[in-house]
């Protein structure tokens, strides 16, 4: 487990790295909290629900758009959230777009977290801020850009994850290796993504260091001005 913490500028992200779910009621009160997740998610890891306040959406990027959002904070009023409750988005990078926007919005933004379920969204979406939905053809047209108070990652989640995501999330930490670690894309040439599947400390030093190149970037350009454009590379 590592645990560390990460100024920008417009607030500080916790990041636990390699820790259980279960360590998420002592970041948040489950009393005062609602956990985000999609149809998908929430079949799949049913258990890890019990005893939070959840709220499911559908699933897939066609649903990352204002009336999901609308029906969410629709929920949320039903559901008593004020100022003190805290949105907790447990998916991927459509969840984490869809609670961080909420929560910036409602009551003109209350405390959110994640606890991304992909391997893509482990490594690039829930991190930097960047919280949008989509406007028929335009992605991510309309958005925030606001700091999760926290961020943990629970490796074991990646066990249930289809291939084709695995090697989303490849991807992009290929892309961060090309624009920012030459170091990581030799050793990315020497290593298979199953060597990386199947050995857990491999997966989590790689995830980490992937987290950190962004982090880094976000720090030194949060509202992507100059150097952060450089994570576009690819897109």
């Amino acid at each position: 487990m590592d645990y560390v913490q990460f100024k920008f500028g417009s607030g500080t992200t916790q990041f636990y790295f390699d820790y259980k779910f279960s360590h998420l009621k002592k970041i948040v009160d489950p009393k005062s909290a609602i956990l985000i997740t999609d149809e998908n998610i929430f079949r799949v890891h049913n258990h890890l629900f019990k005893n939070w306040n959840t709220i499911v959406l559908k699933s897939g990027e066609s649903f990352k758009i204002q009336p999901t959002v609308d029906t969410l904070i629709g929920k949320m009023i039903e559901m008593a959230a004020d100022r003190k409750t805290t949105l907790v988005g447990v998916g991927g990078g459509v969840i984490t777009d869809i609670t961080g926007y909420a929560a910036s919005v409602y009551m003109r933004g209350i405390p959110f977290g994640f606890v991304p379920t992909s391997l893509l969204a482990m490594v690039d979406a829930s991190i930097g801020g960047k919280n949008g939905i989509d406007v028929g053809v335009y992605k991510n047209m309309v958005g925030t850009i606001r700091q999760p108070s926290f961020i943990l990652h629970d490796y074991s989640l990646l066990k249930e994850l289809p291939q084709n995501e695995w090697e989303n999330g490849f991807a992009e930490i290929i892309k961060h290796a090309c624009i920012k670690n030459a170091a990581m894309f030799k050793e990315l040439e020497d290593y298979t993504l199953e060597k990386y599947q199947q050995k857990k400390s491999a997966l989590c030093s790689l995830v980490r260091r992937n987290a950190l190149i962004k982090i880094k970037v976000v720090q030194k350009d949060e509202f992507e001005k100059g150097d952060r454009r450089l994570l576009n590379f690819g897109h």
